[in-house]
């Protein structure tokens, strides 16, 4: 006897506009099956999660579900637009101006996992306990949404969605970001969920880390579904299928003309002594780095390590860099230079910058903006800079893209475009913050040969941030590992090195 049905689609065919993004889906999702939907950048994954939750309506063909389940409500969808939507949201209620304090920590971990209650005014919830304690995240309960950090956010709003117990649940590359710890975390998370009346669909760039309770896999390329069935007579297929992409990477753009000197015979960072707290919360204690010409940097650590901190010290978008010991290119920090002075030898790719971004923007302007070290174009691009914008999408591949808007390119494709935009100035050290986050093998591979590339092209410095080992450029000759420290917060190792 067959089990009942949980969605339907036949014939579906949608777009966002006029683009299209799910073309002839015909699939149905059974009452104990728990899918796993697998496609590269732009495949479409998204778009599917999105129609099963009513917020992708058809343009042809029909979407059914059973009259048990409330899409609008009983669905939950973990991503990293729900972070955007967050961030976004403590941003615009922000009453820092009119606090003594002038600090608004805005939305608590735990108010967000209990829907508004805060944990110190109600009886001890054992389903709550548990699962602060499976995710680690006693230690940040107290602490503000905006204030965490990515890895860490992950694991929070896995935990709200895991405590709410939705119907169905529905996971965006749920290991991304994590460190080895909090991957394992959450696989036990995942693994008791999977097992439970929730009914979950993963969104995944690759079938690597597909848990052994998925029953059924979805492959999606362009749109348009190409495999579905059991999990292993699709993973067969699949892997019969896959092809490396190996292609020769073009010529680098030009290099745009730099107008400061820099003395070679200094360390481009100098850091000694460095300490940072929040609130009397140690950080970072005791840091100790150079950075000399010709070096090319790995940093790694925990979630939460201040691995984020420590970048934001050396590119001025941290205060508490003041009256530290910190020379940069040479100079000591705060003696008499400008924030842009600082900003100008700098390119920078994280995922704050790719949520923070000013949406509507065409995907030329985000790009032409690191010109300018702004987030939104607010200067006209001369032709020779327009000329260089151009060079840089072709190269990274997206020039049929320029004039679309950059919320609607897929996560892979704005990470690409920001790559782009780091490069534009040939910026002295280019800041890669955990850059294959969310991407795709192809683009993954994509990424680190360009990374080397442009390392190889002695332009610029790389200061490049991950948590796996297989995503680390062949150009990296240094490493910082971040660890606990005896009185507190994270310190510095740093080792040279020939190969990872």
């Amino acid at each position: 006897m067959s089990k009942p049905t949980l969605f339907q689609f036949q014939n579906f065919y949608a777009a966002y506009k006029t683009e299209p993004v799910l073309q002839d889906i015909n699939w149905q999702w059974q009452e104990g099956q728990q899918w796993a939907v697998i496609g590269d950048n732009g495949a479409g994954k998204s778009a599917l999660a999105d129609a099963l939750s009513l917020k992708l309506k058809a343009l042809k063909g029909h979407y059914q579900h059973t009259e048990q389940l409330d899409p609008k409500h009983d669905i939950v969808q973990l991503s990293f637009e729900l972070h955007k939507q967050l961030i976004d949201h403590d941003k615009r209620y922000d009453n820092s101006n009119e606090r003594e304090d002038a600090h608004d920590i805005g939305t608590r971990v735990d108010n967000f996992i209990l829907q508004g209650r805060s944990v110190h005014n109600q009886a001890p919830c054992p389903r709550f306990q548990q699962l602060i304690e499976l995710c680690h995240i006693s230690h940040i309960l107290d602490h503000g949404i905006r204030y965490i950090s990515t890895g860490e956010s992950r694991k929070v709003m896995l935990a709200k969605a895991l405590y709410t117990e939705p119907k169905v649940l529905i996971i965006d590359n749920p290991f991304e970001g994590l460190d080895a710890q909090s991957q394992q975390d959450l696989q036990s998370l995942l693994d008791q969920a999977l097992h439970s009346r929730i009914n979950i669909m993963l969104l995944l760039q690759s079938p690597e880390r597909l848990p052994q309770a998925i029953s059924h896999v979805l492959v999606l390329e362009q749109g348009r579904l190409i495999l579905q069935g059991e999990r292993e007579q699709v993973l067969a297929q699949l892997n019969q299928a896959q092809a490396a992409n190996s292609d020769a990477l073009a010529e680098l753009p030009p290099a745009a003309k730099r107008n400061y000197h820099i003395d070679n015979s200094q360390p481009l960072l100098d850091l000694q002594q460095v300490n940072v707290s929040y609130h009397e919360q140690a950080v970072l204690t005791d840091i100790n780095w150079q950075l000399q010409p010709g070096q090319h940097c790995h940093i790694s650590g925990p979630n939460g390590a201040g691995k984020s901190t420590l970048l934001s010290m050396i590119c001025g978008d941290n205060h508490k860099a003041y009256g530290q010991n910190i020379s940069l290119f040479g100079r000591k920090r705060g003696s008499g230079e400008s924030i842009w002075e600082i900003k100008q030898k700098f390119g920078l790719v994280n995922t704050q910058l790719q949520l923070n971004h000013v949406s509507r923007m065409r995907v030329t302007e985000v790009v032409a903006s690191g010109l300018f070290d702004t987030v939104g174009l607010y200067d006209n691009c001369a032709g020779k800079q327009k000329d260089i914008v151009r060079q840089w999408l072709h190269f990274i591949g997206l020039d049929h893209l320029a004039k679309s808007r950059f919320e609607q390119l897929s996560f892979g494709q704005q990470r690409l475009v920001l790559l782009a935009r780091a490069m534009v100035k040939s910026p002295l050290i280019l800041i890669l913050d955990e850059p294959c986050l969310g991407l795709d093998s192809a683009h993954r591979q994509q990424i680190l040969r360009i990374v080397d590339h442009i390392a190889n092209s002695g332009r610029s410095h790389i200061l490049y941030v991950s948590h796996e080992a297989e995503q680390i450029p062949l150009c990296i000759n240094q490493q910082l590992q971040l660890a606990p420290h005896p009185n507190g917060g994270y310190t510095a190792s740093v080792n040279d090195i020939t190969h990872l």
